[in-house]
C-alpha cells in the first residue's frame, strides 16, 4: 500500500502544493505551506516591478554564458573558483554527477535526497554513512573521515546546515573532511543552500579560500524567495566547471532568472536584515512548539525547524495538519530517519501563530477533550 508520504512528496521535495491540494480537494491557494523553507520576508523590495519592466527582453534568447550574472556573483562572494550558474541547485547536483570521473559517491544520511538521486541517475554507486539520533544526528568527523578512507569515493557530499536536521559544520571540520578526500584524489561537494540564513555564515562558508578539491553549491532561490525562477550557482575547480558547461543546456538559466539574480545581489543589506528577522522568528516558534510535550524540537539554526513527533507517526501528523489547511514536510522518506520527524519552515509571525494554534487543536483532540 502506498504511503501518504509518497503521495504528498512524489518528487522527494517540499513545496508541492498542487499535489497536496488535490489529495484533500481544495485549491492550492488555500494551503499554508510550511513544507518549503523559503525566506518568509519575501524577495528584495522592487524585484517584481523590475522584472515587469524587463519583460520585452523575453523576445531574445538568454545569454548562454550568464556573463552579467556571473560577474555579479563573483563580485559579491569573491570566490577564486570558477562559477557556473544553474537552473536551481538541483540542476547543478545532477551536472556534477555527470561531469566527475567514474567512481563512488559517499553521503551522510539523513540528508537531502537529490544527491543520491543525481548519482543513481548516472549509475554511480552510493555509499551511506548513517548519523544517529543518540548524537542528535551530528556528524562525527573522525568516523566520517574513516569512511572516506574506506570507501575512497570520487565525490563526498556534505550539507551545512544539513537538510532536514539543521545541524551545522564548522569550517575547520569541513576542511578536515576535504583533506581526507584529497588523499584519495576525491572531491568534496559542500552544499551551502541555507547557510546565508546563519548569523555567522561568512565565517562558516568555504566560498573564500576554497581548497582545490572542494565544490561549493549555493541556492539563490531560498534566501531571496524566488523558487519559481530556479536559480543557483556552483563554485568549482576550473576543470570541473568546464566539464559542466559542456554538458549543460546552454539556455537553462532563463532571462528573468539572470536578471533577478543581478538585481537581488545589489541589495547588500538584505542578507543582514533577513538573518536578524528570521533568527528572531525561528527562536520564538521553537520556544512555542517546545511547550508541547508531544513534540521534541531541535534548536533552530536557520529558517526551518526539525522536530520529532512523540505521540503519533509523522505521516499522521502531516495528515492532521493538512486537514487544518497546513502543509508540512514529513521526513519519513529521508533515508536514515524513522517516520517520526517533521521539518517546518519559519514563516511570518502571523502564519507561525496559525501553525501553533493548529498543533493545539490536534493535541487537544488527540487527548479526547
Amino acid at each position: 500500500m502506498e504511503s501518504s508520504n509518497s503521495k504528498l512528496h512524489p518528487f522527494g521535495h517540499g513545496g508541492d502544493l498542487q499535489t497536496a491540494a488535490e489529495l484533500v480537494g481544495i485549491s492550492a491557494e488555500a494551503l499554508l505551506d510550511f513544507s518549503a523553507s523559503i525566506n518568509p520576508l519575501g524577495p528584495p523590495a522592487g524585484l517584481f516591478a523590475y522584472l515587469g519592466e524587463q519583460l520585452p527582453k523575453l523576445t531574445a534568447y538568454p545569454d548562454p554564458a550568464c556573463r552579467r550574472l556571473l560577474s555579479a556573483i563573483s563580485n559579491r562572494y569573491q570566490t577564486k573558483h570558477s562559477i557556473v550558474a544553474g537552473n536551481g541547485a538541483g540542476e547543478l547536483i545532477y551536472l556534477v554527477m555527470r561531469a566527475l570521473p567514474a567512481g563512488k559517491v559517499l553521503v551522510p544520511v539523513p540528508t537531502f535526497a537529490l544527491y543520491e538521486q543525481g548519482a543513481l541517475a548516472v549509475s554511480r554507486e552510493v555509499s551511506h554513512h548513517f548519523l544517529h539520533q543518540n548524537d542528535n544526528f551530528n556528524l562525527n568527523i573522525s568516523a566520517f573521515c574513516a569512511a572516506v578512507d574506506k570507501v575512497r569515493p570520487v565525490l563526498t557530499v556534505l550539507c551545512s546546515p544539513n537538510n532536514p536536521t539543521g545541524n551545522l559544520l564548522s569550517r575547520e571540520d569541513i576542511l578536515t573532511v576535504a583533506a581526507a578526500c584529497a588523499e584519495h584524489g576525491g572531491y568534496l561537494l559542500l552544499d551551502e543552500a541555507f547557510l546565508e540564513f546563519c548569523p555567522d555564515w561568512r565565517h562558516r562558508s568555504l566560498l573564500l579560500n576554497t581548497p582545490p578539491n572542494v565544490l561549493v553549491l549555493c541556492s539563490m532561490t531560498k534566501i531571496y524567495a524566488v523558487p519559481g525562477l530556479r536559480l543557483g550557482f556552483l563554485a568549482a575547480p576550473a576543470e570541473i566547471a568546464d566539464s559542466i558547461k559542456k554538458l549543460r543546456d546552454p539556455w537553462s538559466v532563463n532571462t528573468l532568472a539572470q536578471l533577478a539574480g543581478e538585481y537581488v545581489l545589489r541589495d547588500v543589506d538584505f542578507i543582514y536584515h533577513t538573518v536578524k528577522q528570521v533568527s528572531r522568528l525561528a527562536q520564538k516558534l521553537a520556544c512555542q512548539l517546545s511547550s508541547f510535550s508531544e513534540l521534541r524540537v531541535w534548536p533552530p539554526t536557520v529558517n526551518y525547524l526539525f522536530l520529532e513527533t512523540l505521540t503519533m507517526p509523522s505521516g499522521v501528523m502531516q495528515k492532521r495538519l493538512l486537514a487544518e489547511k497546513i502543509l508540512v514536510r514529513d521526513c519519513g522518506n529521508f533515508r536514515g530517519l524513522p517516520p517520526r520527524f517533521i521539518r517546518l519552515a519559519v514563516r511570518t509571525e502571523e502564519e507561525n501563530e496559525s501553525l501553533v494554534a493548529a498543533f493545539k487543536r490536534i493535541f487537544f483532540l488527540a487527548e479526547g477533550r
